[in-house]
């Protein structure tokens, strides 16, 4: 059966029917519906609906008319809704013709049906009216208890006439406009622990509302059977238990609607309820000397002294757990909770941070300072050192030394210990003796006069020892014997010049300047050869070798790789590509552009050539028999050959050339891929010393 797709009245929907019959793929029945009401109160919706007849297909027109003969069922019909009859047709007779349009048809109102040909005619099923105006059913479907319906529309019409028309039926469910009779809530922004308000919008103002909550495992009751419009709810911080790794929680808000004692039924809506910005964790920090012995000596911290031993205690809020933990003391960043720092760089007030995240990514950051007493190590400085007599004069064979010295310790409140001591010992032994012992003074800068058994016949290295509770520094210096020009040691085997003699071997007191060559038959031992490696590489210097050792374990000073995977290129002060010492460039790889190929030719690999038009020319005919003559009456040309049978030519067009040009490929060859540009090489390991 062919169908409708555009109503006769805007705003409807359209079910089309089927029947049997010849006259199937040309008309159609099909029935108009709209829901016109509905009644919150009752629960109900009112359809209003339309059955129709008429030509669908044939736009050369279809006619066939039968008249209203009560004593016949050609046009009787029955409308069910939910399988009840909600309308049967009083009258008879139908008549379709052209194809009727919503703003161009007639109807059995006014056009009798046996009137109906040559007109856009549109049969009216459901006329009992009077008027075509009221030409329509109308049905009250009674809903769902929450709101939802459906009703199946169908219809049965008895058309029988001839073989065009036979049975027509017509089925549909239809779904229905929810009628809002649950409340649906809405609430704005939802932060706990802040008041808030859900808003109502009942389909009645009878109607009562039960308002619920569920976050996570939390759930509660927010008011019970409420008229009002307009509720306030404070959500507890406790709902934070229920969101521990986000800021925000999740759940649900519902709203039991009641008429009555009677639910209607249950909305619910998406909450999302904000942890507030207050909800952080929580961190404390304790601090002590890592040393009790320190602490117990000097009550303080102290700077290069003092290591603290550093506990955070953190926790989470509400659920949350601790993630990290950063403490930021003398300098450096911990991510432990429980450290020990290095020796507190810096005196003074000093700071510290804290910085705690949970697994909401929320920070509590705790700061504060401490006090770091100033030290600096022990220092001593011998300005000046000889041989005296007890008064401390000058005197080259004198048994007592004079000491100029300068010491300096931390008096850190007066706790710190404090001694001097000198001491000495001959050349060759082992072990010092002690000269002279000060204690309790924290700056010492004074001559002292010690000894009184240093012999002149022999050197003493001379050693101030200075010590404080932390460390003990030591400065030296020596006295020689007693000054002599030439002196022969007891057993014959050393001598001295400016000194006496004390070793086996050739010694010298004085400073000595060598005029002439110096050879040296035996080894040079030198106390340091940090000059010869200033020499051959100072600081700048590239040491290649295929060692990977750094040059800094046995050479000293301080090397960096250098020129990976580079090849080294002399400075040129005149190409401003390598005008600069470490300047870099070059490719590992090149692909050749056009530009950077020579000039060549290639050869056509296929094309076609055209001969250009050219001046007017004779070709020679072959030798053979001709016809002679005019060759009157025929209808062909003859070529005259004066009666021969020789060869000859068509006349001559004098000298002339033609053109070809060419067109088409050479082909194409190559890939592209680009080619090493390396010349050979070898590797081995560049350093440069920097420092």
């Amino acid at each position: 059966m062919a169908g409708r797709t555009t109503p006769i009245h805007s705003g409807y929907s359209i079910i089309n029917g089927s029947f049997s019959g010849t006259a199937t793929a040309k008309l159609g029945c099909w029935m108009e519906y709209k829901v016109v009401s509905q009644s919150v109160e009752n629960n109900t919706s009112t359809i209003r609906f339309y059955i129709f007849i008429a030509n669908v297909a044939a736009s050369g027109g279809y006619h066939i008319y039968c008249n209203n003969y009560d004593q016949t069922n050609r046009g009787s019909m029955t409308v069910k809704a939910n399988g009840s009859t909600v309308y049967t047709r009083q009258k008879r007779g139908f008549a379709t013709d052209l194809i009727p349009t919503a703003s161009d048809y007639t109807t059995q109102y006014e056009t009798p049906y046996g009137s109906a040909e040559g007109t856009k005619f549109l049969t009216v099923m459901t006329d009992n009216a009077d008027t075509e105006a009221a030409g329509y059913g109308t049905c009250v479907i009674q809903h769902n208890a929450d709101g939802t319906g459906s009703v199946t529309l169908s219809w049965n019409a008895d058309c029988s006439f001839a073989n065009s028309l036979k049975l027509i039926t017509g089925s549909a469910t239809v779904t229905l406009p929810t009628i809002p009779r649950a409340t649906t809530p809405s609430v704005g922004t939802l932060t706990m622990g802040s008041q808030s308000t859900i808003t109502l919008s009942p389909a009645s103002s009878s109607f009562t509302h039960t308002l619920r909550y569920q976050v996570g495992s939390a759930s509660g009751t927010i008011v019970s059977k409420t008229s009002s419009t307009s509720v306030s709810w404070r959500p507890s911080v406790t709902l934070a238990n229920q969101a521990p790794n986000s800021t925000t929680a999740v759940g649900t808000l519902y709203c039991d609607t009641y008429s009555g004692n009677t639910l209607i039924g249950t909305r619910s809506v998406s909450i999302t309820l904000n942890v507030p910005e207050n909800i952080v964790p929580s961190a404390s920090i304790a601090m002590q000397d890592s040393n009790p012995s320190i602490a117990g000596q000097f009550h303080a911290y102290i700077q290069n002294k003092t290591k603290l031993s550093v506990s955070v205690n953190a926790s989470g809020a509400y659920g949350s757990t601790i993630v990290s933990v950063t403490t930021t003391i003398n300098g450096t960043a911990y991510t432990e909770a429980s450290f020990t720092t290095e020796a507190l760089s810096k005196s003074g007030t000093q700071s510290y941070t804290v910085v705690v995240k949970d697994s909401r990514n929320r920070t509590r950051t705790v700061t504060g300072s401490y006090e770091v007493m100033a030290y600096k190590s022990p220092t001593v400085n011998i300005a000046s050192v000889f041989r005296c007599n007890s008064s401390g004069v000058l005197s080259h064979n004198g048994t007592y030394v004079s000491i100029r010295l300068r010491a300096n310790i931390s008096p850190l409140d007066s706790a710190n210990d404090a001694s001097i001591v000198i001491q000495s010992k001959r050349k060759n032994a082992a072990n010092y003796t002690t000269l002279r012992s000060i204690s309790g003074v924290y700056a010492f800068n004074s001559t002292v006069v010690c000894g009184g058994s240093l012999s002149s016949q022999y050197a003493y290295d001379i050693r101030v020892e200075v010590s404080d509770y932390f460390e003990t520094v030591y400065a030296y210096a020596d006295i020689t014997t007693a000054d002599t020009i030439f002196s022969i040691r007891n057993n014959g085997l050393g001598m001295a010049i400016g000194k006496i003699c004390e070793q086996d071997r050739f010694e010298v007191g004085w400073d000595a300047v060598f005029h002439e060559d110096v050879t040296f038959e035996g080894d040079v031992t030198f106390s340091s050869l940090t000059w010869l490696r200033d020499l051959i590489y100072p600081v700048g210097s590239i040491r290649m070798t295929v060692d990977p050792t750094n040059a800094t374990t046995f050479l000293g000073g301080t090397w960096e790789l250098w020129g990976e995977g580079k090849v080294p290129v002399g400075v040129d002060s005149q190409d401003r590509d390598l005008c600069d010492p470490e300047m870099t460039g070059g490719e590992k790889t090149v692909t050749l552009t056009t530009a950077n190929m020579p000039a060549h030719t290639h050869a056509l690999s296929s094309g076609t050539a055209t001969a250009a038009e050219a001046a007017a020319h004779t070709h020679q005919a072959a030798s053979g028999t001709y016809k002679v003559g005019s060759g009157s009456g025929s209808n062909y040309k003859y070529l005259t050959n004066d009666g021969t049978t020789g060869a000859a030519t068509t006349g001559s067009g004098g000298g002339h050339t033609h053109t070809v040009t060419l067109s088409g490929s050479t082909g194409s060859k190559g890939s592209g891929t680009a080619h090493s540009n390396m010349q050979p090489y070898i590797t081995c390991y560049m350093y440069k010393r920097i420092a």
